[in-house]
């Protein structure tokens, strides 16, 4: 595979064979072709600025390591910026537009550059300051909480909801608005003072979506 790099990344070649039926089984979907003819060539390409691009062995364990498929699961980590921040591919996508986003923060939404991957690695990859948006806001931001499916223990879900937000619905009440799902749980609270209960709910339960006041969804459950 040929890359014309502008600048000079240090390369380090894959030293054994790859086909596309054993990335397209690891990542449990169909791999882009010029993505899998990458991995066949490059075990990692690093860049002077610290842009880091895994190859096939690297992505599959770091992939595992951030737990990428439960946090992100229409995602692939492909390659990091050096300070903590991923770099993406949406899966079973007809490009390969970069997205990135902080990779203690995957349940967040993703950021796109805008750019076809192999564009961007051929003209100096970087992830500019400016292009990384602030979280501050979505942190003050009001929010609204919702459960858009039925948690995975419904009894013990409804018994901590009522008492991490002191609701005042009654067992009663959350019991039966569960089979009208989605139903709104609470508004206007903040991220700052309940974003990381409710990512702990998730992680039991995963059944949280939080829209901010724009209606992006900026927390939502794993995909099973």
């Amino acid at each position: 595979m040929i890359i014309n790099f502008k600048s000079t990344p240090l390369i380090t070649r894959t030293e054994r064979n790859i086909d596309a039926n054993e990335i397209n089984t690891s990542f449990q979907t169909n791999i882009h072709t010029r993505l899998i003819e990458f991995w066949k060539f490059f075990k990692e390409v690093t860049f002077e600025n610290g842009i880091n691009i895994y190859g096939f062995d690297i992505a599959e364990e770091r992939n595992g390591l951030y737990e990428v498929s439960a946090y992100a699961s229409d995602y692939i980590l492909i390659g990091d910026d050096g300070g903590g921040q991923g770099v993406f591919l949406k899966k079973d996508s007809d490009q390969l537009n970069v997205y990135y986003q902080d990779l203690g923060a995957l349940s967040s939404p993703f950021y796109s550059l805008d750019i076809d991957l192999f564009s961007w690695l051929e003209n100096n990859p970087v992830i500019d300051e400016e292009d990384s948006p602030s979280n501050e806001l979505d942190l003050i931001d009001v929010v609204k909480v919702y459960v858009v499916r039925i948690p995975n223990d419904a009894n013990k879900f409804i018994m901590e909801i009522r008492k991490c937000f002191n609701l005042k619905l009654s067992i009663n009440d959350i019991r039966e608005k569960l089979n009208g799902l989605p139903f709104l749980v609470i508004q206007d609270i903040t991220l700052m003072k309940y974003g990381k209960t409710i990512e702990i709910l998730n992680q039991k339960y995963n059944c949280l979506e939080v829209l901010n006041s724009k209606n992006v969804i900026l927390i939502s459950p794993a995909k099973n």
